[in-house]
């Protein structure tokens, strides 16, 4: 795979325009154990990643803030179950959907 191929962008489409604007880039690559893992970085400019866990007991994720404080990089990401991101999909497909905020998603029951 080229470089290219390995970055996706987020991008913001004007629905009157039709203009997009590139709101971040997610760049894809794989650890020194062979786990994949993406890179962006978020509204304030702050380094982030998504990464596949090696967690052995069932499929998990790292999602969060990579923070490097003089050459010690600390990484601030949570670790969430498959389970646990099924159950979050919603409230941000629902965000992601209106731009509401969480206070206003209702569950389906």
């Amino acid at each position: 795979m080229t470089d290219e191929q390995n970055k996706l962008e987020l991008v913001k489409i004007d629905g009157e325009t039709h203009e997009r604007t590139t709101l971040s880039t997610l760049n894809k690559k794989l650890t020194e154990r062979g786990f994949g893992f993406y890179e962006f970085k978020d509204k304030y400019g702050q380094e982030c990643s998504l990464q596949d866990s090696s967690l052995a007991s069932e499929p998990a994720v790292w999602l969060g803030v990579d923070i490097d404080l003089k050459g010690d990089e600390i990484q601030n990401r949570m670790h969430l179950t498959q389970e646990q991101v099924k159950a979050l999909l919603p409230i941000l497909t629902y965000f992601a959907e209106t731009g509401d905020y969480v206070r206003d998603f209702k569950e389906k029951t």
